[in-house]
């Protein structure tokens, strides 16, 4: 029986120079409840992208996060994706610029944890047709944008179950659609609702992906998440369900999937 993969890429970041008491507040209520969750479920495996001004905060405030995020990433639960190191949006920058922000979080991430990220986090997932000559340069093969692009561009939303390539002067990247049907879904309804969705999806697409990325931010800081994702364990019970669906639902981390499936086609967006 073919699966439904689902394709989680979890993004978090802190801009330099936010105050001290508002990322101890999002490390404690988000960043590391979060990991501890991801910890006791190995079979639920995700990308992790965390900006360099993040990581960097991290190191000097809580090494201790390094441990668990580098236990995850060994064990092969977690593929840490990259981007530039500040979140700048890459098209408003120079192009040597876009290409300094890309290597030196890329650089940074394969110093702590021995492996080079294949993927990018764009910031505000914001896109121009010109970004994959940049994005290839920097060595990067694939980035996530929301569905509204490839929607916008002409494309159904049926078709979006898959991942496509685009060029720009030669130089091709992989573009993985990220479903607002599941950034709607997760964590805001309950794991019962996302399992009925993602059933209707493997229905229709067997074999194919459905993409979600978004803000770690969403899982405790946001109003009222916090008592729903940990205290009343709505991420704990969705990581659960996810297991017990395990005969057709798998979770795959972005890269993983886009090494072993073809792309649905091309795209211009």
């Amino acid at each position: 029986m073919q699966k439904l993969h689902l394709v989680l890429l979890i993004h978090s970041h802190q801009p330099v120079g936010n105050f001290d008491h508002v990322l101890e507040e999002a490390y404690t209520k988000c960043y590391l409840p979060f990991l501890q969750v991801l910890e006791k479920h190995p079979a639920i495996r995700l990308g992790l992208h965390y900006s360099g001004s993040l990581l960097e905060w991290f190191d000097a405030h809580h090494p201790e996060f390094f441990d668990l995020l580098r236990t995850l990433a060994s064990r092969g639960q977690v593929e840490l994706v990259g981007g530039g190191f500040y979140e700048p949006i890459l098209i408003a920058i120079p192009f040597e610029d876009r290409i300094e922000q890309i290597k030196r979080l890329a650089d940074y991430l394969e110093n702590r944890f021995g492996k080079r990220p294949t993927g990018a986090w764009l910031a505000e997932r914001v896109w121009e047709p010109q970004l994959p000559s940049t994005l290839a340069a920097a060595g990067v093969e694939y980035a996530l944008l929301d569905d509204s692009h490839f929607l916008w561009a002409g494309f159904e939303p049926e078709q979006l179950f898959g991942y496509y390539q685009t060029e720009d002067l030669g130089a091709k990247v992989s573009l993985i659609p990220g479903v607002q049907k599941l950034r709607y879904l997760i964590p805001f309804r309950s794991p019962e609702e996302n399992i009925a969705y993602l059933r209707e999806v493997m229905l229709t697409h067997p074999g194919g992906m459905a993409a979600m990325g978004d803000d770690c931010e969403k899982f405790g800081v946001w109003p009222g998440t916090f008592k729903w994702c940990y205290e009343e364990r709505w991420l704990e019970k969705f990581f659960a369900a996810v297991e017990a669906n395990s005969d057709w639902l798998v979770t795959t981390p972005p890269g993983e999937y886009l090494a072993a499936h073809p792309p649905l086609g091309r795209a211009a967006l």
